[in-house]
Order: C-alpha cells, then structure tokens, then sequence
C-alpha cells in the first residue's frame, strides 16, 4: 500500500501502513455542485458515503458562488428535487432572490444529505490519495477532528480542479494546445435592490486554480476591482457582499478511458451510451479566439455559430481517469477537449455528471466489477429512475437568436441548395455556411457559381458567403473574393448568432491563412503597422460585449492576421525568414498597445502583448527546429 501526497508542490509516493481509521462505500471530495449530488444519490442507493468539503457549505457555484441562474443544461435529475425545496424554503423564510436561492439551496442540500445518511466534514481538505498498485483504495484528509485516514470502495472526485486524480498520479491536461492559456474567470457581487437580492458579475481576469497562491491573489484583487468595490453607496442596489468563491469556468481535465472532443462532434462521432446530455452553445469567454483551435474558429468565426445550441451525449469514459481503477470524476473535470469546455461546463450538466457519478460507483460495488466494465443495459435504468438521462433523447441543434414555444427554434443541417443559397444571401449565412461545408465538395460547383453571379450581379453577401464557405472547404477558388473582402476592410457583422458574431474582415484573414495565400502577406502587414487605418466599427448595441472599442478591434484585426502570417509561413518556407522578421518588428514598437476587455465590462482592461508575443515565438521555434532537422 502506498500513499500520494504533495510535497513543495511536487506529488510523492511512499510506502504506508493497511491501518485506516474508517471504511466507507464512496468517498466523494468536494461537495460542490457536481459533488453535492454524488454523496445524496450514492448514499440514497444505500452507500456509505464520506464527503470532504474545503469550503463552509454544499453546492459550490450555485451557493457559496453566487451563479444562481441556469445558463442552459438539460431538464431532469435529483437536482430538480433540490431545486424545488429550494423554492419552498426561500417563499418560507428567506428575501426573494433572483434565480435559485443560495442561501436556501446550501441548507436544502445539507438537509438531503443529512437525511441520507452522508457523513460530511467541512473546512476539511485532502492530503494524500491511498493506493493498492493502480486501484484507489482509500484518502488522507484532515479537518476540524484532525487527521483521518478513511478507506473506500470508490472514490469520486468532484473537486473542480480534479486534485485526487492528480495526486494519484492520472494524466491531466489543461487549456488551450497553443498556449495552455483557460477561460477567464467572474466573481459575483451580492447586491440588495427593492428588498430582493440580486447577483452580479462580470469576467476577472485569468488564473491556473491549481496554484494556490495565484488563486488567492485573485480573489482578492478581483474583489477590489471598481466593478465590485464603489467608493461609496449612496443608492440601490447596495453592497451586500462580494461572494468568497471565484467562477472558475475552466481548469485541470483528466485523460480518460473516452474523450470528447469538438473535433468528433462537428464530424458527428457520437457516444452510442450516454450517462446524460450536456446542452449549451460553445460558450468561449475568451476574447482572444485567434489563438483557438482551428475546428473552433471554422464554428464561430467563419459561420458565426457562437450562439447555436447542441447536446453532447456524455459517455461513461469520460468520467473514468485512464489506466486508474476505484476512481472516477464528477463536474467539469471530465476529460473534454479545452473546446468543449466551454460548453460541457454548465450547473444543471454538472450536477447530473455528479449524480451519474454515484450511480456508477453503485454499480461497480454491487456487482463487484471494474468502472471500465459496467454493463450500459444495467446502469441506463438508474440513470433514466431520476431523470438524469432523458429518454428518447438525441443530439439537436437550436438557434438561441430565435425563441420558439418551449425554448429555442430547432435547426437542421441544409442539404437543399436553393436553400443554402437562399440563406447565404442573407444576413444570418451561419447554418448555411456551416451546412455547405458539411456537403463539401458535392457542393463546390454551385458555390463557385453562385459567388461568379453574385460578384455580376453586385448581391454583396451571396458572393462574399459563399466564398467564405469555399473557402471553409478548402477551394482555392474563394481566394480572390476573400482577399477582397480584406482589403476592403469589411466591417460587416453577420446576425446568425444572438451576440459574439465576428467581423467579416477578419474572419476572411483566417480562411486565407488556413487556404496558404501568400499573396495576401503585404495586406496583413499593412493591417499590423496601420491601426488607424481600419474603419470605424457600426456603433452597435448588439456587439459591444466582443469588441466595445477601436483598440479591441485593431486587436481582433491584428491577432487574426498574425496567425494567418504564422500559417502562410508554414506553407511557405520560402516567407518565414521575412515574416518572422516582420512580426518581430511590430511586436517590438515601443507604442504598440494590444488590450482587451473582459466580457461582461468596458472597464477592466487586459494587455495582450505578451501574450501575442509568447505564442509567436513558440511558432517560429517550430521553424527552427524544422530547418535543424532537415535532412
């Protein structure tokens, strides 16, 4: 028996004594929102169940958090239960409070776990992972009582950051491929307005949560931002406070036995054998999308998909940490790609992963088998016994710009060509840019026709759409209306999405890096070294949340045609000497000034320069090495 531990930030195992202080079915850490509802269903199911919370109360985001709205997630789980308890309990005895009470929720969730049976210690944390070989056998932790060495069958970590999984030694991954950079995260202000509690937020800053230093830097700097902290308050809504948990959108996410990517999804390479349903848009908060994956700017960038709406069946693999038995993960750890994590992330999703967790972990104990091996057949009837898993359920698409009796209008793929070219003309294109590249080349011949009409015809978008989707599909042939549509500056902002739809300018400066155009390189420098030369954007409500001024959009402009110099170069080694040179030279203007800001305020400004630098010069390292290794 060895245990894992963490020593001046490095994980050591050491050899230790089979004595445990208790022995318990399911061991869940953290009881926020995912591991809430793991310790209730696994000890409802007649579990012995231990849960181990840092934190002073269950249900992390949605209580101690102050996120006590739902942005999207299906319908259905034991959380609905606790929801609407939630509700009785806040009409009883509680102020009115927007969304899902969470003063109340927190008491409601202890009340349930009392009432099952759970065993839980707050302000407790682990210290070490026990283990047999592979197999996670049991936790040491230590809170009010002390020092505890507890035994368990299975282990749940729903602890955010999936700390157990990287104590025990599970592969992890986090971030972005380019520069490991995650989501921002919010923190929430508590306000009282007209005798009714209200929560507001907005984007922060970044942090790697993992590091317990930068973590507390940010709590506290995020609460003195002047967002949060007005010098005085004079009127409503007054101060009540700012919440002691960040909104930590995105952090560690373990490899395991399955991964879903965004890559599969768009290419519809679905789970056969899902747990639940995750539902949401590919909600990205970063502003700096250039330095995305290709597969996620194809989506929002080119055919301006941000505010489309999908399921994404979740498999049981991707609960599971690869090559680790006794041991699972609930809550947005899973092993995603950093794509669709900003999807596979939202409460109501969150909370079923907990809760299929725990049936997961029931199953494994009574029939005595491997998590890697539990029967789908017998597992499905638990999940759908609560509503976790809808039946009949499948993946759908709905547009959030267009709402419909019971939610949103649902959207099919276009395989019709009139329609397609009907919608190209307009300006909403996105499902049709995104259905024609679905088509591919089936398709090519009445792009390239209808975008030579169009340019006689002077119908601007059907010939600037479909390039775009020629160019989505890889045809050269869309080249010459791409660049057009460069060097006119095009301001134009498609309608396809509710809000964060790109610019056509530079979403045409990404289809030319990816199509290779190396005649389009002195245009992109001209971009680089004349920020005032690009027009003025339309002053538009719809749009200010994505770029809310001139410096945000020479950003967009410029990070955009950085990559695209960078991809331009890898197809063209004959350019890299000049195009390195070039970038190097206007990241080196000492007047050059790349900022953001953060969604949800004009005010709290982030500098991208060293960033932009950092990713620029791990590209052209790649150059070198590939001179070098030259034969």
């Amino acid at each position: 028996m060895m245990i894992s531990e963490r020593w001046s930030g490095q994980v050591r195992q050491t050899d230790c004594a089979p004595d445990l202080d208790d022995a318990y079915d399911v061991i869940v850490v953290g009881l926020g929102t995912a591991g809430a509802m793991a310790a209730i269903r696994a000890a409802r199911l007649g579990m012995r169940v231990l849960g181990v919370e840092r934190m002073h109360a269950m249900g992390g985001a949605g209580t101690l958090g102050g996120v006590t709205g739902y942005y999207f997630g299906t319908r259905g789980g034991i959380y609905e239960e606790m929801d609407r308890q939630t509700a009785e309990l806040e009409a009883a005895s509680f102020l009115k409070a927007g969304g899902v009470n969470a003063a109340a929720k927190s008491i409601v969730l202890e009340r349930a776990a009392a009432q099952a049976g759970v065993d839980f210690h707050y302000e407790s944390v682990v210290l070490g992972v026990i283990m047999e070989g592979r197999r996670v056998v049991g936790l040491r932790w230590t809170g009010p009582l002390g020092i505890r060495r507890s035994g368990c069958r299975v282990l749940i970590d729903a602890s955010g950051e999936a700390e157990v999984c990287a104590l025990a030694g599970c592969e992890t991954r986090q971030g972005r491929d380019i520069d490991g950079q995650v989501q921002p995260f919010s923190n929430v202000v508590q306000r009282l307005s007209g005798h009714k509690v209200v929560h507001h937020y907005t984007d922060s800053g970044y942090v790697d949560a993992a590091d317990p230093e930068a973590l507390s830097r940010a709590i506290v700097e995020s609460s003195l931002l002047e967002t949060h902290l007005k010098p005085v308050y004079e009127e409503e809504p007054l101060l009540l406070k700012v919440v002691p948990q960040l909104g930590l959108r995105e952090g560690r996410l373990i490899v395991g036995e399955e991964t879903v990517t965004f890559h599969d999804f768009i290419e519809e390479r679905y789970s056969g054998q899902p747990l639940f349903y995750a539902y949401s848009n590919l909600d990205n908060h970063s502003k700096d999308i250039a330095f995305e994956s290709e597969a996620q700017q194809d989506w929002t960038v080119v055919a301006g998909l941000w505010g489309l709406n999908f399921t994404v069946p979740i498999p049981m693999g991707s609960h599971i940490p690869r090559g680790t038995e006794g041991l699972l993960v609930a809550g947005r750890s899973l092993s995603l790609d950093h794509d669709l994590a900003g999807c596979i992330r939202m409460k109501r999703d969150m909370q079923k992963s907990g809760e299929a967790a725990a049936d997961m972990a029931y199953l494994s104990i009574r029939k005595g088998c491997s998590l890697k091996e539990l029967p789908y057949e017998e597992l499905r009837p638990l999940l759908e016994e609560t509503g976790c898993l809808e039946r009949d359920k499948g993946v759908e698409f709905k547009d959030s710009s267009m709402p419909a009796e019971h939610g949103y209008l649902t959207r099919k793929w276009l395989t019709d060509p009139a329609e397609i070219r009907q919608e190209l003309a307009g300006t909403k294109p996105g499902i049709a840019i995104w259905s024609a590249r679905r088509l591919g080349g089936q398709l090519a011949a009445e792009l390239r026709e209808w975008m030579a009409e169009a340019a006689e015809e002077e119908e601007e978008h059907l010939m600037k759409h479909s390039a775009m989707a020629l160019g989505l599909i890889g045809d050269p042939a869309a080249i010459p209306a791409l660049r057009r549509i460069v060097e006119e500056r095009d301001m134009f902002v498609p309608y396809t999405s509710r809000k964060y739809n790109q610019v056509r300018g530079y979403a045409a400066i990404y289809l030319l890096g990816k199509l290779r155009d190396k005649q389009i390189v002195p245009e992109l420098l001209r971009i680089l070294r004349d920020p005032d030369a690009l027009p003025d954007l339309p002053p538009e409500e719809r749009n200010w949340e994505f770029i809310s001024d001139s410096q945000e959009l020479y950003f967009q402009y410029a990070s955009y045609s950085v990559m695209a110099l960078l991809r331009i170069g890898d197809g063209h080694p004959e350019l890299r000497d000049s195009i390195a040179a070039a970038i190097r030279d206007w990241l080196g203007q000492p007047e050059l000034a790349l900022r953001i800001s953060f969604k949800g305020s004009r005010v709290i400004k982030y500098a991208m320069q060293d960033r932009t630098r950092m990713i620029v010069e791990k590209h052209l390292s790649g150059w070198s090495r590939s001179v070098s290794e030259a034969p």
